[in-house]
């Protein structure tokens, strides 16, 4: 009788478990259709602070109700990588595309590299950010002299020659150098007049074999 007791009991309590369990899901369903769609985001992993650079590490794929969602959330981590927080973020919070910021020099700087904005009075005509150029400062007074500032520079953007009073003024060049570079064209800048002269092309090494060896025959044809 006892056996039979037991065995009625974990019945009656398997079946009120079954029960709490399917009460739970349809009331979880309930509240899903009344939410709406689901949707995937992106939310913080980590407390982030304004100025980080966000790596794989930093973020959390999640779903959530798309009514609840803020204008703007993020929906692919891979669009958040790489990106710098503008404020800090909380861990679990969905990261929208307004408190995110994307390096504008980023993928053309080189690794060490600082850009730097510079104003040259004389620029070649037609010059585009596929030249390379140098460049040279100038300096006045009783014993004028020139002397090179910058070789085989980068250019990322040139803007149109700014006007002054006294007729055309400086136009506006973009360049990728190393710091020391930087340093001496902004330096110039303060106390000389500044030209760009482009480079032409590198000369070409010849193949090995194109050159005959001093002594060596070389058959006709």
């Amino acid at each position: 009788m006892s056996s039979k007791v037991l065995f009625g009991v974990a019945g009656a309590l398997s079946l009120l478990a079954f029960l709490l369990v399917r009460g739970e899901v349809q009331r979880a369903s309930q509240v899903q259709a009344l939410a709406g769609p689901m949707a995937t985001v992106v939310v913080a992993a980590r407390d982030l602070a304004a100025g980080d650079t966000l790596g794989p590490s930093d973020l959390r794929v999640s779903r959530l109700p798309a009514v609840y969602l803020p204008p703007g959330a993020v929906v692919s981590a891979q669009a958040a990588i790489g990106s710098v927080s503008s404020g800090p973020v909380r861990a679990g919070e969905v990261l929208v595309s307004t408190r995110l910021a994307a390096s504008a020099f980023g993928p053309s700087v080189a690794a060490g590299h600082v850009v730097v904005t510079i104003g040259f009075a004389s620029v070649p005509d037609g010059l585009t950010p596929a030249d390379r150029v140098d460049a040279y400062a100038t300096y006045a007074g009783a014993r004028p002299y020139t002397t090179q500032v910058g070789e085989a520079l980068h250019i990322l953007s040139i803007e149109q020659a700014v006007s002054s009073f006294d007729g055309p003024g400086a136009t506006l060049v973009t360049l990728d150098v190393d710091s020391e570079t930087a340093r001496q064209l902004l330096q110039a800048a303060a106390t000389a007049t500044l030209g760009l002269a482009a480079r032409g092309p590198d000369p070409v090494a010849p193949s090995p074999g194109a050159t005959p060896i001093a002594g060596a025959l070389v058959a006709p044809g």
